[in-house]
This record gives structure tokens, C-alpha cells and sequence, in this order.
């Protein structure tokens, strides 16, 4: 008679569910992700996650406030602008790690963890003081810049699988004298020009424009 795994033996839950999947699209990407494996993974019927989680669709929407709930929301009170960049940081770090998570962020309607998140950023950007179309707008700049900025990122890695060397050569030999700007540009990151934090430098350009627009109106 076989004996039953540990794992197998743990009661099913939608939060272990959830963490099983976030896990296996961390390793695998969301892609790959089907209600199957994820059941093989837990050692358990499929027809048993149906339990816990309605489909797919469903999975998906729970992984990605499961990974908005690692997110350190900005502290009210204090400077709001380093409030506010802390917890970039911290969402950018989040998001950089489970890197399926940034293209489902807008395809999903926000859970809990996510509304907390999203009501906390209000709270700080109303409470320093910036008028409501600031807020309203500020709050849309700083998680476009979050989200898109972590997007690109990653695509970036995952588009420049070669030697990059290698890969800017071909570009210059075919298009650097055309195209002379982009050109010096390939060249600055070939050079490693010690540029610093790009994620950082973006948002402080944000946070200060919100800060300068609010004192001029």
C-alpha cells in the first residue's frame, strides 16, 4: 500500500493554493501555469482546487495580490517623498522577483492586499498636502512608473539572452553611422557609465515635479 506524501496530507486551502502557484510562476513563468500542474505540485486531485479557486482566471487574480501583499505601503507622516520612495523601491524589488507578476498587475481587478496598497499611496500623496488633481495624478505617475519601468526591465533581460558585447557590435557596425545618437547611447552602455539608479532617478523626477506643480498653483 503506498504511503501518502506529506505534502498530500496537508489540508487544501486557497492560500496554499495561491503560494503553489505564485512558486511554480516564479520558476516556470505564467505561461505555463494550467490548474493541473498546479495540482500535481500539491499532490492533490485536480477537481479539488475547484474547491478553493474557480478557475484559472481566478489563480491568477489571488497570485497577484499575494505579491502586492509583499509590499511595504508608504508610512504616513515624515517626509512623504521618501515615504513614497521606499515603498517604490520595495514594489520594484517585489515585482522584479516574481517577473510574470508586472503584465498580469493591470489585467486584474485589485484584491485586498492590492486596495491597501493603492489606498495607503493616496493617503500619503493627500496628506502632503497636494491639491486632488495632484493626487489623482501623481498616484497614476508613480505606479505607471513602478509597473512599466519593472515591465521593461525585464523584457530587456529576457530579450538579450547573448553576449551584449556582441549584440551592440552587430547594432553599430549595421546602423551607427545613421543613426548616430542611438549610437553614443549603445556605447554609454557598453562603457558602464556608472548612471546609478534609473528606477530612483525617475521617480525623484516625479515626487519633485508633484512637489514644485503644488507650490506654483
Amino acid at each position: 500500500m503506498p504511503v501518502e506524501s506529506e505534502t498530500a496530507r496537508q489540508p487544501l486551502s486557497t492560500q496554499r493554493i495561491l503560494h503553489a502557484a505564485v512558486g511554480f510562476a516564479d520558476e516556470h513563468g505564467v505561461e505555463a501555469l494550467t490548474m493541473r500542474k498546479i495540482a500535481d505540485e500539491l499532490g492533490c486531485g485536480v477537481m479539488s482546487l475547484y474547491n478553493h479557486v474557480a478557475n484559472k482566471e481566478e489563480m491568477l487574480a489571488g497570485m497577484v495580490d499575494l505579491v502586492a501583499a509583499e509590499i511595504v505601503p508608504p508610512a504616513v507622516g515624515g517626509d512623504w517623498r521618501e515615504a513614497m520612495r521606499a515603498s517604490a523601491a520595495t514594489a520594484h524589488d517585489v515585482l522584479l522577483t516574481h517577473h510574470w507578476a508586472p503584465a498580469e498587475w493591470s489585467l486584474r481587478m485589485p484584491g485586498p492586499a492590492r486596495i491597501r496598497y493603492m489606498d495607503a499611496l493616496l493617503h500619503v500623496l493627500s496628506e502632503a498636502g497636494l491639491s486632488s488633481e495632484l493626487v489623482y495624478r501623481g498616484y497614476h505617475a508613480v505606479t505607471m512608473h513602478i509597473v512599466g519601468f519593472t515591465l521593461q526591465q525585464i523584457g530587456y533581460r529576457r530579450g538579450l539572452t547573448g553576449d551584449l558585447e556582441d549584440l551592440a557590435g552587430a547594432f553599430l557596425a549595421d546602423l551607427a553611422d545613421d543613426y548616430p545618437y542611438m549610437a553614443a547611447h549603445v556605447h554609454a552602455h557598453l562603457a558602464g557609465d556608472g548612471h546609478g539608479d534609473e528606477f530612483g532617478f525617475v521617480l525623484d523626477l516625479i515626487l519633485d515635479g508633484l512637489d514644485r506643480a503644488n507650490a506654483g498653483s
